[in-house]
């Protein structure tokens, strides 16, 4: 028995190139994730408090967070398309992993330069190159490299990275914007991603040939779906984004953005129909109840978490009256717990075999600290409770990156597991990017003193909606 274990693992490696590849490779590999994942952690931990202080030198506060939103655009069209890539081709995905970051460090770079906000937010957009690489591509190449125990480790140390992206970038990023310039933050961001590009790039490797037995047969990519669900997002983020400025609700132009949207998405709707396992929303990856629950989880949980994570900052610089770093404190004492909270977790996800448990445990958290926050945060609150109820926070925050980092590689079959990521980490960006422009709607209209209640309120439903479908979350059969 033992000698036949011993020739299964030897077969295994054998049709895994990446798995069998030497330590050092495998190492060089994943600190090289690990690094993007900070530097990515780091630009959007500053984000929150970054673009408020560039408006205040380069103006435009009534469409600023575009920057943030516009990306998850991209990322939605890119995300399927790398999946769909990595699939085909698993040896594709170290250069795909290094291009996407070669682009983030553009963005960044460009971002520093910006006379205007319209030339930040232009270049912003192209920022889901960079989530496409680091949570389609990175994760999935974290498992090829692994079996299913270690793998949940080091993929729950990527909870790690980025509690320590998130504790690095708001005060780093705070205290270098009150000493210098919020573009020397960008000046600090870009070569980090620069290098966790270049250390995947030299890492393991294998050619198309040595790969394929791990390749997925997959038809060809679904061109119509991505051009209906781009028009769809970027219709329905802009005319939600822009309806209290350029394109007032109730106007042509904001008619006409929703018309656009709605036509997008019966467009949609009606492609996943056609080509079923084909589309860019596969059909048969929608069939499988661990990829549609991951998926709608991780929308609603990031749809939750925006509330907080990108506008709380901004309360607290323009109703409260901090400074720069006492806002980016804020979403650093949010990572204090993620540093030794998230590599347990992704061992308790590993040996599990699920993720439901723990995932369902941060859904629990994220309604009772949005629920603190509605209670306690006042113009005049004390800025040492929220630091506070932030540190609690941090379990949720450990919770999300490591069940939607860990879950989806263990949980989901080996078939559909690079696309179905992909699928999992498009609901995060969807929830992102819907959930900033729905909020910049409520805190437009309503102003950001009444608006923050309404906005915490609407955090703590979607957060029950998540917790929902974590609890319809299976093991993965034998």
């Amino acid at each position: 028995m033992e000698n036949e274990s011993k020739q299964v693992s030897q077969a295994s490696k054998a049709a895994n190139p990446f798995m069998a590849a030497s330590s050092a490779k495998k190492t060089l590999t994943l600190v090289g994730i690990y690094i993007a994942v900070v530097g990515s952690i780091v630009q959007s931990s500053t984000l929150s408090t970054l673009l408020p202080v560039a408006v205040s030198e380069i103006g435009g506060l009534d469409y600023y967070s575009l920057a943030s939103t516009l990306s998850g655009i991209v990322s939605v069209a890119v995300m399927p398309l790398w999946g769909y890539l990595g699939a085909k081709n698993p040896a594709i995905k170290r250069p795909l992993f290094t291009a996407s970051l070669l682009v983030g460090a553009v963005v960044i770079f460009a971002r520093a330069l910006a006379p205007t906000m319209m030339a930040l937010v232009v270049p912003s957009t192209l920022w889901g190159f960079v989530s496409a690489g680091i949570f389609v591509l990175g994760y999935s190449m974290i498992r090829d490299m692994y079996d299913q125990k270690r793998a949940g480790t080091y993929l729950g140390a990527c909870g790690t990275m980025m509690a320590i992206g998130m504790l690095a970038g708001p005060v780093m990023g705070g205290f270098i914007m009150d000493v210098a310039s919020w573009r020397i933050v960008c000046h600090v961001i870009w070569p980090i991603l620069l290098v966790g590009g270049l250390m995947v790039f030299f890492g393991v490797k294998a050619t198309k040939e040595e790969a394929a037995g791990m390749a997925s047969a997959s038809g060809k990519f679904d061109t119509s779906g991505t051009i209906a669900v781009v028009v769809f997002l970027a219709a329905l983020i802009s005319g939600l984004s822009l309806g209290t400025s350029f394109a007032p609700f109730g106007s042509m132009a904001s008619n006409a953005l929703f018309a656009v949207a709605l036509v997008a998405l019966v467009a949609l709707v009606l492609v996943i129909r056609k080509k079923q396992g084909d589309a860019i929303i596969p059909a048969t990856a929608l069939k499988n109840r661990n990829t549609l629950s991951f998926g709608i989880a991780n929308f609603f949980c990031m749809f939750s978490n925006m509330a907080v994570f990108f506008f709380l900052p901004m309360y607290v610089i323009t109703v409260m009256g901090h400074s720069a770093t006492e806002a980016g404190l804020v979403t650093t004492v949010y990572s204090f717990v993620g540093l030794f909270l998230s590599p347990i977790l992704g061992r308790m996800i590993g040996k599990a075999g699920n993720a439901r448990g723990v995932l369902s445990f941060g859904c629990i958290m994220r309604i009772v600290v949005a629920g603190a926050l509605l209670l306690f945060v006042a113009p005049d609150a004390n800025i040492f409770v929220i630091y506070v109820i932030m540190v609690v926070a941090g379990c949720y925050n450990s919770v999300q990156s490591s069940a939607f980092s860990a879950g989806p590689q263990i949980q989901l079959p080996a078939d559909i597991r690079v696309q179905g990521n992909s699928l999992i980490q498009v609901g995060q960006n969807l929830g992102g990017s819907i959930g900033t422009a729905i909020y910049t709607v409520i805190l437009g209209v309503m102003g950001v003193v009444d608006g923050m209640p309404v906005a915490l309120t609407v955090s703590i439903i979607t957060a029950a909606c998540a917790l929902v479908f974590a609890l319809r979350l299976r093991k993965l059969a034998d």
